[in-house]
């Protein structure tokens, strides 16, 4: 490798890592206070209904000559009431989020399960029948303890993809330094 490729590697790494510690004490702190970070992603959630209200409105008024525009125009429309109303109300959105999130991984294991079961003749399906049992004793765990547990899951479950971000994006480029040196 030519000198001008090495150091713009280690110049991307070294941004890289610098992200990688950021997102790690981002992750710490979302696990140590999980009550203020589920409310951050609540509110950070709600916004992203605004946003996509508004690309949904936006879509359904330049396609209004096209059939649908109004049901476009309406889930826009309903996209837009969620976010006032979990905006005026960012518990009951920690709530409705975290019944969601419970709801929707008891789902995917139900789901999982049942595709283990129909490509069981293949190979590693085990692990797909493991993930979905997983799903599904966590799922129960949420919605047991819901709505307790919604002081608390988004943030700890926000940290911890952060914390665990934050360590690849660590590794990786020093992995990389470590080869090319």
């Amino acid at each position: 490798m030519n000198t001008d490729t090495t150091d713009e590697i280690q110049q991307s790494s070294s941004w890289s890592i610098a992200l990688g510690v950021v997102m790690v004490l981002l992750g710490v702190g979302a696990i140590l206070e999980p009550f203020v970070a589920t409310i951050a992603v609540a509110i950070a959630l709600t916004w992203f209904l605004l946003i996509v209200g508004i690309v949904r409105i936006v879509q359904a008024v330049q396609s209004r000559r096209q059939k649908g525009f109004w049901l476009k125009l309406l889930v826009g429309l309903f996209y837009v009431l969620a976010w006032i109303l979990l905006i005026t109300n960012v518990f009951g959105a920690a709530l409705t989020f975290t019944l969601v999130l419970g709801s929707l991984i008891l789902v995917e294991g139900i789901l999982e399960v049942i595709a283990a079961f129909k490509v069981r003749p293949d190979g590693n399906w085990i692990w797909l029948l493991f993930s979905g049992i997983l799903s599904i004793i966590l799922s129960v765990l949420i919605l047991y303890q819901w709505p307790s547990s919604a002081t608390w899951l988004l943030g700890v479950y926000a940290g911890t993809s952060f914390l665990f971000t934050g360590i690849w994006m660590i590794m990786l480029p020093l992995a990389v330094r470590k080869q090319i040196s």
